[in-house]
């Protein structure tokens, strides 16, 4: 089952150039894409805690979707953003991220694959991003 949601990840994932959202954007070309050697020996996370840290926009790491009760985990987004590890590394994974990104209180959710982050940004429309993680295919 894995082999089939990672080749519908392949297929509908786009790259920097998809984007039409500033703030998803800039967060691609000068973070995730990041490609100094400092950034380099950072793992996702750490790049993305350092890149937010100037916008005042803390990066938690996970969020408690165990059990499907992530509504409280996700209030918090408004003030921060959320890492999430291995959002399809099972079924059951799975199916919480695409419980967590119908949430209405996000407005910006990002699969990566491997993670998945998510966003409150009042300013915006709920948009949902199928992303590579590398510039190239």
């Amino acid at each position: 089952m894995k082999i089939i949601y990672y080749t519908k990840y392949l297929f509908n994932a786009g790259d920097q150039h998809s984007v039409h959202s500033p703030f998803v954007f800039d967060l691609l070309r000068n973070c995730i894409h990041q490609t100094s050697k400092r950034a380099k020996t950072h793992t996702y996370y750490e790049k993305l805690q350092d890149y937010l840290k100037p916008f005042n926009i803390p990066m938690a790491y996970g969020c408690n979707t165990t059990h499907g009760n992530h509504t409280s985990e996700l209030e918090k987004a408004a003030t921060h953003g959320y890492f999430i590890p291995d959002i399809h590394s099972t079924k059951l994974a799975h199916k919480h991220w695409k419980s967590v990104i119908k949430d209405k209180n996000i407005q910006i959710s990002i699969d990566f694959w491997s993670f998945g982050l998510i966003f409150t940004k009042k300013d915006q429309e709920k948009e949902h991003f199928v992303l590579l993680k590398n510039r190239w295919r």
